[in-house]
């Protein structure tokens, strides 16, 4: 099963992110009950690793973050890309970040290794297609400040149409912790 951890957004996100998404050209854009933010994407799992990640996830204890999306920026390259919008949260984020990784690897389990670049992808397009429309109808977008206060551990299940992302573990972060 594929796995990753991610922030989901809270519904005012998702009612600001779909607006920008109707202003943008086509593209395959991503449905409000996929968008997120992925603190660590964990790949191909088998039933011990699934056990393993639930089991960081489940102890771990961090504040809540508050971001704001802004930024355009494109990821990917040949076989695709995604556009997204960066988060601007600060350090919070990445310590957040750092916290993760760190119960992961104590439970055994390696997450990918790139540069952790928070964003929230919004639209997805073929191979080097060109992305200046999308990009172009993000420009100077600047949502939020939102307050991300859940962890989901995530099964991902890719399909031609997209992938379909289902919950598996949902983690509260503490609104009280500084």
């Amino acid at each position: 099963m594929r796995l990753f951890i991610a922030l989901p957004l809270p519904d005012e996100a998702l009612d600001d992110i779909g607006a920008l998404q109707s202003r943008m050209p086509k593209g395959r854009m991503v449905d409000a009950d996929n968008l997120h933010l992925t603190l660590a994407f964990l790949g191909e799992c088998d039933g011990e690793e699934a056990e393993a990640a639930h089991d960081a996830l489940d102890g771990l204890r961090a504040p809540a973050v508050s971001t704001a999306l802004a930024g355009p920026a494109i990821y990917g390259g040949r076989h695709g890309q995604a556009v997204a919008l960066e988060a601007d949260a600060g350090a919070p984020l990445f310590e957040l970040h750092d916290r993760l990784r760190g119960r992961l690897r104590g439970a055994g389990l390696v997450p990918e290794r790139r540069r952790f670049r928070p964003h929230v992808t919004l639209t997805r397009l073929p191979g080097r297609a060109d992305a200046s429309g999308c990009l172009q109808a993000l420009l100077g977008a600047r949502l939020g400040p939102y307050l991300l206060d859940r962890v989901v551990l995530f099964s991902s299940v890719l399909h031609p149409d997209g992938a379909i992302h289902e919950p598996l573990m949902i983690r509260p972060l503490d609104r009280a912790l500084p």
